[in-house]
């Protein structure tokens, strides 16, 4: 799709026209896709660099219609920054997956138990702090580090699910633990690795942490920061799982910019999207899924908003969907696994 050649004496190739009229019958195959289905959000589809599909239907918490450009919460997606992130790390030498937690919280007496790795792919058997409700119990008016501190306290004083590395379980505490030893390898706040890192060698202008909202950045004026969702209202409970905001085009740019070699070497990316569960048929690497068609990416949810990104790299895909009032998981999975199938 979308070849390039020399132009004939009427300025279009039949290449081009050919990629023309095959960009015409995706953006119909995923009208149809779409028909009958509720769906308020957008949806973002380019191929090596260039836009196939684009659609945005809805309104933002201030009433305005969405638009491509409108930054939204992406929920789990942003596993894949703070893996990202540990990597980082890992490259420069700073750390090693297979590090046990002691390292890192030596108050954890299973600490020496688990390793980085455990973490990065569900199999650490450490309990959830969102599924389990504890999240929900933190005081509104704590400030991230007094909150932080509490789930580190409770995640330590639980028991496990299972002997880390014999089992697959989704647990949000993991990459909250992950976000936490991001900072103490690099000296700096998490938000600010981020940004330094990816969000500014990527040029995510419209990116940030939930943290940030309450400052009201132009990248996030469209979103409310006082919801009554846990998630979102209460610091540090999304922190390194669930705690990033974005938009369209910026999601497009991280997942060209992973994938084309720009935040990790392509041996790294490689490791990340291994499957480490073949024994549990999750196909969950380090904060990605390797998905149908070639594809990997995540899902996530938080507040009234669910999303999903996708990216193949050999064929150079990206599928970008957020929506604020429906969940578009089926929708996205029949839409992807059609438009890349056939």
């Amino acid at each position: 799709m979308l070849a390039s050649c020399g132009y004939t004496d009427s300025g279009k190739t039949e290449e081009t026209t050919a990629a023309a009229k095959t960009d015409a019958e995706l953006s119909a195959h995923i009208e149809s896709k779409l028909a009958g289905i509720d769906f308020d959000g957008v949806i973002y589809v380019t191929h090596k660099g260039s836009v196939v599909y684009q659609r945005a239907t809805g309104r933002d918490e201030n009433g305005e219609p969405l638009t491509i450009d409108t930054s939204m919460y992406i929920g789990s997606v942003s596993k894949q920054f703070c893996a990202a992130a540990v990597m980082i790390l890992r490259d420069q030498g700073k750390l090693s997956v297979d590090d046990t937690i002691d390292k890192y919280f030596p108050e954890y007496d299973r600490g020496g138990d688990i390793t980085i790795r455990h973490l990065l792919t569900m199999r650490s058997g450490i309990r959830d702090t969102v599924g389990e409700g504890f999240a929900g119990t933190l005081p509104h008016d704590n400030t991230e580090k007094e909150n932080t501190a509490l789930i580190k306290e409770w995640i330590f004083g639980q028991s496990l699910w299972f002997e880390p590395g014999s089992a697959f379980l989704y647990s949000n505490s993991n990459y909250i633990l992950l976000a936490d030893i991001v900072e103490q390898v690099s000296g700096q706040y998490y938000n600010d690795f981020l940004r330094e890192h990816i969000f500014d060698p990527l040029d995510m202008k419209h990116t940030g942490l939930i943290t940030e909202i309450p400052d009201s950045p132009s990248w996030a004026e469209n979103l409310i920061c006082d919801s009554e969702v846990d998630e979102v209202k209460i610091k540090g409970v999304a922190k390194g799982a669930g705690d990033i905001v974005s938009n369209a085009p910026d999601m497009v740019k991280w997942m060209e910019g992973l994938s084309g070699g720009k935040i990790v070497s392509p041996e790294t990316l490689s490791e990340m999207t291994e499957d480490y569960s073949p024994d549990f048929g999750e196909r969950y690497g380090y904060g990605l899924t390797q998905m149908f068609a070639g594809g990997i990416g995540h899902a996530g949810a938080i507040s009234d908003y669910s999303s999903m990104d996708y990216f193949t790299p050999e064929s150079g895909y990206c599928f970008f969907c957020d929506s604020n009032g429906s969940d578009p998981g089926n929708m996205a999975t029949l839409l992807l696994y059609g438009f890349l199938s056939e």
